[in-house]
């Protein structure tokens, strides 16, 4: 059940091992989230900026043989006082700000280790009150719609850190890049050997109607709306406005510049064209701005309370009890988790292990 990258990563696997695999997907486009648009031969993304990154080389090597992959190291940046930094931030960066010695003092103070609570807490301990006030506390409320004290500090792990070392990649994974024609082309490349069904909405008690009692079904799907509970778990979705420059080659500096003012509604502008050097001479360029705050499952919204993720449990919990069929879940959806690209494609490739594991057994 969908046809994202953890669907089709698992639909992959199992035809690769002569299994009969069938994708329903609700929309009438493979790809889910992560799918690449093209306006005028620049590429853009409606769903906000995807890149691949990975030190799984089975990841890699699975994804860069099914379809061209350019060589990219994502970088981004955050509007400071009315100039442009790296983010994250490196310190170097910030020695120009009038006030630095008074931030360094305030890094020298943080009482360490990291401290976990919850969003809020855990960027306070990472960059100070100063750093964290300017550069992230008015873009989480953008972002999400609520107090950073009341998320998880999970939101937070991985992509909120302050540097001293020179990097002003995003990530440090090993392999990292974009596919060449986009990830409409790597889904569908992995989904080659499936029969898809596109514009089918498939819930719990469609069940009978497209699979045998005892039939393994891997669901991608939220599970709120698979279980035909809309609302029961918490989301955010963003809506991306784009703008295309006719006379431009590139706009911006980097793909992502962050926009942490409460005085801007958006909170970043995406070029995707930075991802394909060989069209950064070429005139015409896409810029698209990041509105938060729309009717749509892009996050999930991990709170410091704990409460969705323990409606998402007991959501998984009934699943399991009412389903005539194995359920595996699999993605960012289906697990309500704030994951990685590559991290969907494993649970993807997991679950169909465990698949293929109990049909040939």
């Amino acid at each position: 059940m969908g046809a994202g990258l953890a669907g089709a990563a698992a639909a992959w696997y199992l035809t690769r091992r002569g299994f009969s695999v069938e994708v329903y997907e609700q929309a009438q486009v493979v790809g889910g989230h992560v799918r690449t648009e093209w306006f005028r031969g620049i590429p853009y993304e409606p769903h906000g900026a995807h890149i691949f990154h990975t030190d799984h080389r089975t990841v890699w090597n699975l994804v860069s043989g099914v379809v061209e992959f350019v060589p990219y190291r994502h970088r981004v940046l955050t509007r400071l006082r009315g100039r442009l930094v790296s983010w994250p931030p490196q310190r170097a960066d910030l020695c120009a700000l009038p006030d630095f010695a008074d931030i360094a003092r305030e890094l020298a103070n943080l009482p360490g280790p990291t401290d976990e609570s919850d969003f809020e807490s855990y960027c306070v301990s990472v960059l100070g009150p100063t750093l964290y006030g300017e550069c992230v506390r008015a873009y989480t409320e953008k972002q999400w719609g609520r107090h950073p004290s009341t998320l998880s500090a999970a939101v937070a792990r991985g992509r909120v850190e302050l540097r001293d070392d020179g990097c002003h990649d995003f990530f440090r994974d090993t392999y990292q890049g974009w596919p060449r024609r986009g990830y409409g082309d790597l889904v569908e490349a992995l989904l080659r050997p499936s029969v898809v069904h596109l514009g089918c909405r498939i819930t719990l008690k469609d069940l009978p109607e497209i699979s045998q009692v005892g039939r393994p079904v891997i669901v991608t799907s939220a599970l709120d709306d698979f279980l035909g509970e809309p609302g029961a778990l918490q989301w955010r979705g963003v809506r991306l406005q784009p703008v295309y420059l006719p006379e431009t080659a590139l706009a911006q500096p980097a793909m992502v510049v962050n926009e942490p003012s409460a005085s801007l509604a958006w909170t970043r502008s995406i070029e995707t064209k930075w991802a394909l050097p060989e069209l950064h001479n070429r005139l015409g360029t896409l810029v698209l701005r990041e509105y938060p705050g729309v009717r749509a499952k892009h996050y999930p919204v991990l709170d410091a309370a704990d409460g969705n993720q323990r409606t998402q449990r007991e959501l998984e919990r009934r699943l399991r009890s009412q389903s005539r069929n194995p359920i595996y879940l699999a993605g960012r959806l289906a697990t309500y988790s704030y994951i990685n690209m590559d991290v969907a494609i494993l649970h993807g490739l997991r679950a169909a292990e465990r698949v293929a594991a109990q049909e040939e057994c």
